[in-house]
């Protein structure tokens, strides 16, 4: 079986090295194009991109993968089947019906629930205590296309987006080979999705990363987790943006402050522990690991000490 490996962020590195331990016949790799990353805008290769490269499989680098031109030379390769996993490209009709066996993809989520380019960190803000896997056939709708197999995945309560997201992909690694196999046979049975309207899990914009303490503690929790490390919850502090990396709750003793402490936002105690932070409720964020804008991370004790931080003091 012919197959193209269509994929760009790290989410899709264990599915393609899974391919590559099964041996299967991977005729090529599509990814988006090289572009500046960090701080010093250096020109990097995509995630899939340098794992491709390291296996010497061919690559393709479309702008656009829709060009006419890129649509030709895929059709000249003459896939059998096509897998797309967080490629951040649309594929049109054109491309979908090229492979002969068609295109699937691998979303992390429960479809239908959280279609949409942000499912991880989304359902984590949310609250969720369950996401998982779809593996699905791709049609002209975003996340739409009947699914083949789909596996729920509990989230831990202190789970953030980074640690979900690599146990997702890795998750989507065992199930490839069984929906491969499923393929090959002919063995399954499409299960088509409701089309009620569901959260769509959109992309994050600045605004949705703010930190608005006037939130309940576990909203800001949850908030915080949900972009740990990147892009990362902010908030400001002495006209300074700061990314908040790690954070927790104050289980212990959550009931014995009020407004008169101080508006949401306000610092209550500032210990190695971390800085406790008054949250819309008048529960604590215990803020334990922090980035100062143009400074690396830092536990609280550092900040503290940097800083001077003294009672009465508040994020906005």
């Amino acid at each position: 079986m012919k197959i193209i490996f269509i994929g760009t962020s790290s989410f899709g590195i264990p599915v393609l090295k899974k391919l590559l331990l099964l041996n299967e016949q991977i005729i090529t790799v599509i990814s988006q194009p090289d572009r500046p990353s960090g701080r010093g805008k250096i020109i990097q290769a995509t995630p899939v991109k340098e794992i491709a490269i390291a296996n010497g499989l061919k690559i393709l680098q479309p702008e656009n993968i829709n060009d006419e031109r890129i649509i030709q030379t895929i059709k000249e390769l003459k896939p059998d089947l096509m897998i797309l996993i967080a490629f951040g490209q649309i594929l049109n009709k054109n491309i979908l019906d090229i492979p002969t066996l068609g295109c699937i993809n691998v979303h992390p989520s429960l479809l239908p629930k959280y279609r949409g380019p942000a499912p991880i960190q989304w359902a984590i803000i949310r609250g969720e205590k369950e996401t998982g896997i779809s593996i699905l056939f791709l049609n002209e709708k975003i996340d739409s296309g009947d699914i083949i197999l789909q596996k729920k995945v509990n989230i831990f309560p202190e789970e953030n987006f980074q640690e979900l997201h690599q146990r997702l992909s890795l998750e989507s690694a065992e199930m490839i080979e069984m929906v491969l196999e499923k393929i090959k046979t002919g063995n399954y049975q499409k299960i088509i999705q409701s089309q009620e309207d569901q959260f769509y899990a959109r992309k994050l914009t600045k605004i949705d990363c703010r930190v608005q303490w006037e939130k309940s503690s576990v909203d800001i929790y949850n908030l915080i987790r949900g972009l740990s490390p990147n892009p990362g919850a902010y908030t400001e502090f002495r006209e300074r943006t700061i990314k908040i990396i790690k954070a927790s709750l104050n289980k212990e003793n959550v009931t014995d402050y009020s407004p008169r402490d101080g508006k949401p936002g306000s610092l209550v105690h500032a210990s190695k522990d971390g800085l406790y932070a008054l949250s819309g409720d008048y529960h604590q964020v215990i803020i334990q690991r922090l980035v100062v804008s143009g400074s690396k991370e830092m536990d609280a004790s550092q900040f503290i000490n940097g800083y001077r931080i003294k009672k009465g003091d508040f994020f906005n």
